[in-house]
């Protein structure tokens, strides 16, 4: 009798000694883990918005969140880890970098920010390449994000295309009824700024400038 009470203490013992320990080791702080957001993300031109919280395992011990670098037009928030844009945001591929941190370490992840250019625009374009005075509304230009437009110029309906060369100017080329003509544009926008195109029209092949062209979005 007194050994099967020593054996039950035994037994007893040990499973309370394991119990205490999983405790202890169920409150340690460790290094945050699983961490990362929920796909790369389009982004349609000049818009705010943000990404949702990120996935996380906070290891025992919620930490906070900062940005690996100063991204233009991009914050974070540090208690949350959301995620913001605004309109300073560049174009094309922007990898967002964030590190999470605790007292046991860190983790870090990073997502894309595609912005995506688009759009209506609306202007027109003089005779005059010496002047930068625009006093005729002859032109709409619709950017489809794949690479593509449409576009009225002077009430003849056509398309083309479109693509930022190597200089970051706009590349407009397109057919209408009058003949194939091309745009070259500088883009200019910002939190603070409206979009608007500036630059000449030409006809395609050509480097003579027939006029200057301004559009607004």
């Amino acid at each position: 009798m007194k050994a099967t009470q020593s054996i039950f203490l035994i037994v007893f013992g040990i499973f309370f000694l394991n119990s205490c320990t999983d405790d202890i080791d169920d409150n340690t702080v460790v290094a945050p883990s699983d961490f990362y957001y929920l796909g790369d993300l389009p982004i349609p031109f000049y818009t705010t918005g943000n990404l949702e919280v990120a996935n996380i395992n906070w290891g025992n011990e919620e930490g906070n969140f900062t940005l690996n670098s100063n991204y233009q037009g991009v914050s974070i928030n540090e208690t949350t880890g959301m995620l913001t844009w605004n309109e300073d945001l560049p174009l094309g591929e922007n990898i967002i970098s964030v590190t999470a941190t605790n007292s046991a370490g860190f983790a870090v992840t990073s997502v894309l920010f595609l912005h995506q250019f688009g759009g209506e625009f609306t202007g027109g374009y003089n005779s005059d390449p010496s002047s930068t005075t625009v006093t005729a509304s002859n032109l709409v230009i619709n950017f489809n994000v794949n690479g593509t437009l449409t576009i009225t110029d002077a009430g003849q309906t056509g398309t083309g295309t479109w693509s930022f060369n190597p200089q970051g100017d706009l590349i407009c080329e397109y057919t209408v009824t009058s003949g194939s003509y091309e745009l070259i544009y500088d883009l200019t926008y910002s939190v603070t700024v409206n979009p608007f195109l500036e630059g000449y029209k030409r006809m395609e092949g050509s480097i003579e400038n027939l006029g200057f062209s301004r559009m607004d979005y």
